[in-house]
This record gives C-alpha cells, structure tokens and sequence, in this order.
C-alpha cells in the first residue's frame, strides 16, 4: 500500500480485508491518528466513540479470523450524522433543549448497518436546526471548518459528515437531506452524496425540528469520496431489507449500476435556472462535465427546467406553513445561532410587518427577496391543501418536460456558489434553490466533485441587489475551493443516476483540476 490507510475508498478497505491485508482494527487506528491530527482544526464531529469502535473492530477481525462473515460491510468504519438516531445518545439537532433526550434505539438505517458488519466511529456536526445550507455551527458542539480552508463553512445541515468525509476522518457515512443538505456539503467539501428518491431508504430515527411538515420531506442518504462507495452502501442497505421495519418504504430493489452502459443514457444540462445566476467557477464546471459525458460518447443536450420560482416559493410557503411556531417552540428559547440569524428575525416579524418589508423588497427591485418574505407566515388550511395539490401538479409537469426533451439524467448547479466564509452565510439562504427544488420535485440527485475555482473566477459584478453582493463577496474568497456538479434522475431510477455519476467521477478525475481528497 502506498496511500495511507485513512486515503482509501470503502471497496478498496473492503477488498484489503478480504485478502487479509489488513484488519479493521489497523484502518479504525489509522482514522483515529488521522482525527488527532486535523480534527482540532475542523471540528467535524460531535461525538466520537472510539473504544466501542475499536472493540467492534476488535470482534469483525476475530470473526474474520474464525472463517465466520458479519456481513459485507464487516469491519468498515462509518460515521452518522448528528440527527440519526444511535440507540443511547442524544440526537440533539444542534439544540440545547433536545441534549437530554437520548435514543432509545438505532434508526433504521443505523440496525441495517451494524448488521451488515460496519464499525460506527461517531456523530457528526450539524447547524442549529439543520436548517442552514452553508455552515454547520452549534452552541453544543461549535463550527465546523471546511477542510480545503479553514475559516470556510462545510455546508449544511450534513455539514460534519462532509468535512470528516473530506478530510479524512471517515472513508463513508450517513447525511439526510430536505433542501440540498447532501449535496451542499458533498460539492463544498469536494465529495460525493447522494439524495435518494423518498423513502428509497427508511427515514424511521431521523431527527427533524418540522416534524409533521409533510410538503418537503427530509430524505437518508449516502455520503462518500467515491461514486462505487455510493454504490456499495445503496446495494448493501437495498430497500427491500428496510420494509420489514417501515411500511412506508416499498420492497423496490436498488438495482445495479454495474450494469447500466451510461452512454446509452440521454443527458440534459443547464447552466442557470434563471433565479439567481451561479458563480463563473459552478457554471463552467456544468459546461466541463457536459464536455467530459460528450467525449465519453453520450449524447447531451440543453434542458429548460419549468416552474423554477414558483417551486422556490412553494418550498418556502410549506415548511413555513406553521408560521414557524413549530421552530421556535423546539428552540425553547435559545438564540439563534448566526447562519440563522435573518431567519430568526423574519421569523419573530408581526404578520403586517412582514407584509410590509416584502412590499418594500419588491418596490426596491429586489424580488428574490421579496418572495422569500412574502412566502414566510402561517397558512390556513384550505392554502396548505393547495400548495399540496401544486406540488402534486409540478412534479407531474416535470416528469412530462424529461419525457418532450427524451432525457435519463440532468446535469445543474448544486449550489449558486462554491464554499463561504463563515459568517457570511446567514442572507444567502437562497442560494440552496437550486438544489431545494429537486426535494420538492422528490427526484433522486446527488453530487460529484468536477474542478476548482480559479483565480479569474473570483470577480463577480456586483449590483445593488442584496443577493447579488452577497455572492460577490463569497466568490472573491472562492479560488481553489471545489466545484462539484448536481445530476438528477428520474424517480427510483437511483442506479441509472450513480452509472451516470460514475462515469462523469471517472472522467474528471483524470483531470489536473480534480478537487481530489482527502485534503
């Protein structure tokens, strides 16, 4: 071997432990020594529990030893975002008032794990709430750095999974995402994720500050540096094995990506929805990874996403719904952390107030803003059954926009910027749009890193909207940082979708610009 153990994919480890290569005690040792040498600085878990890693470890070697199997991901260590449920430990969402309130049993994806074999090494970070797409930082367990530069967020809300992923503190992990919360972090951090299709996977013991909010719904998903560790935890956690435990989840096989000729699939791309222009760095990374399926021989083509803002709207009028009582009654009082700052204030905004500052926005020529505001504040009922019935009706309207343009896979942005300072997120919310709409059109999506930012792409033109000088401002700090790109595929069509998402890794990780990790 000549990379370090803590460098390896999953199937590599894998592979290793087979031919007795190795022990998982050797490689949870390795990512111990890691974590000793750069968690102080990026600060990505919020909890590790390293002696029943190392005896769990300790057992898959014996096991291993004896002839016995604990299954196909025996003895590969794995990490679980802060709000999963592992039986014994608080899921606390970054809260001080859920700190007290410990697991009484894993989650569901957790059971599948452990019976699979894996070695669970610790929690990872979150943003208060989880609902903040760009930082992950806490009053509990403080900020997580992203580690291509410290003093940059991660994303969110799997902020910590990212950054752990990134920097080698963990080979492959658990997020859960409800408006890019995967993907954010995995293109921040120059990292794979992928957002299944609802309910693909169990959902049962994660943990969400809108419970009942049924509009947008938070999915489980798999995080990693390589498509083929995607792959392996999608086909080693297939969904006919989460049934038994959640009836909601449909006995619908994974299917194997192995098999699928992604040059065969018919691939659309955008560059820009037309609601907030990405930076220079994210538009050309679409246009390279488009270039890079063209070479490959693949047939690509210009996708018009439809409904872009009435989808931003929409999103925004459902996990409002409540008029966000049922945020501020899980905060119990706490102050909100800074990336949630203008979102407290517009949450604690007087119904006619708020009225008021939304008229003013759009007066002012800033209308992303004023959609942002205008769709905050409680609904009736009869408004929230409508705003159901919409989304019913957008995701039918986009299914029949794939079929007229005859497309498998879509290539977009996955975020309107590369990673932003810390602190400078907090007005920025809108930048997740992009990724937002494909939890609401409930499409399968994930992320795989492409290039980095260069120095010339640090310049935006700044104009006198407030989300325009905001990006500027975030892309003047961005050279060198990753640039992933989002592909979205049809519904339960997740192993078409990472065949795809292979073949564009593969391809671009020849490349010189690749944000290769970890870092």
């Amino acid at each position: 071997m000549t990379r370090p153990l803590h460098a390896h994919s999953a199937v590599e480890l894998q592979q290793l432990l087979a031919r007795g290569e190795v022990r998982s005690v050797e490689i949870v040792e390795a990512l111990h020594a890691r974590s000793d040498e750069v968690e102080p600085k990026v600060g990505a878990f919020a909890h590790q529990l390293r002696k029943q890693a190392l005896a769990d470890a300790k057992a898959a070697d014996e096991a291993r030893a004896r002839g016995e199997s604990k299954g196909p991901l025996a003895g590969l260590p794995i990490t679980i975002k802060e709000n999963v449920d592992i039986e014994g430990m608080p899921s606390t969402i970054g809260m001080r008032a859920r700190s007290g309130k410990v697991a009484g049993e894993d989650a569901v994806v957790v059971r599948l794990l452990r019976e699979a074999g894996a070695v669970v090494l610790g929690k990872t970070n979150v943003p208060q709430t989880l609902l903040a797409p760009m930082e992950s930082t806490n009053a509990l367990f403080g900020t997580t750095h992203n580690p291509w530069r410290h003093g940059h967020g991660p994303g969110g809300s799997s902020g910590g999974e990212g950054a752990a992923i990134a920097s080698g503190q963990s080979i492959f992990g658990i997020g859960t995402d409800i408006g890019g919360s995967i993907r954010v972090p995995a293109s921040f951090c120059g990292i794979c994720g992928l957002k299944p299709t609802r309910h693909r996977w169990s959902n049962l013991g994660s943990q969400g500050v809108l419970r009942g909010q049924e509009l947008v719904q938070s999915q489980i998903g798999p995080m990693a540096r390589t498509v083929d560790d995607l792959a392996l935890l999608m086909r080693v956690l297939d969904t006919p094995k989460h049934t038994p435990h959640d009836p909601r989840v449909p006995p619908v096989p994974f299917g194997e990506p192995g098999t699928i000729d992604p040059t065969k699939l018919r691939f659309g791309y955008y560059e820009d929805d037309g609601f907030l222009t990405p930076a220079a760095s994210v538009r050309r990374a679409v246009r390279e990874a488009v270039a890079l399926l063209e070479a490959a021989g693949c047939e690509v083509v210009r996708f018009t996403p439809p409904n872009v803002e009435e989808i931003v709207a929409i999103y925004f009028r459902g996990v409002s719904a409540d008029g966000t009582a049922t945020l501020l009654e899980a905060l119990d009082g706490e102050p909100f952390a800074p990336p949630l700052k203008t979102v407290g204030r517009l949450a604690k905004m007087p119904t006619q107030a708020r009225k008021a500052l939304a008229t003013a926005m759009g007066l002012m020529g800033e209308h992303r803003v004023q959609l942002l505001v205008d769709a905050l504040g409680e609904k009736r009922v009869k408004d929230f059954w409508a705003l159901c019935a919409r989304r019913g009706d957008l995701q039918i309207e986009e299914e029949r926009a794939w079929d007229l343009a005859r497309v498998d896979v879509v290539l977009a942005p996955a975020f309107a910027t590369t990673a932003a300072p810390i602190g400078m997120s907090h007005d920025f919310t809108l930048g997740f749009a992009s990724a937002a709409r494909y939890n609401l059109l409930d499409r399968p999506a994930g992320v795989v890193p492409v290039t980095r930012v260069r120095p010339d792409e640090t310049q935006r033109t700044a104009t006198r909207d407030r989300i325009d000088k905001r990006a500027a401002e975030i892309e003047a700090a961005s050279a060198g940082l990753p640039v992933g790109v989002q592909l979205v595929g049809r519904p339960w069509r997740e192993a078409e979708l990472l065949a795809a998402m292979r073949l564009l890794q593969e391809k671009a990780g020849a490349r010189e610009d690749y944000p290769a990790t970890p870092v």
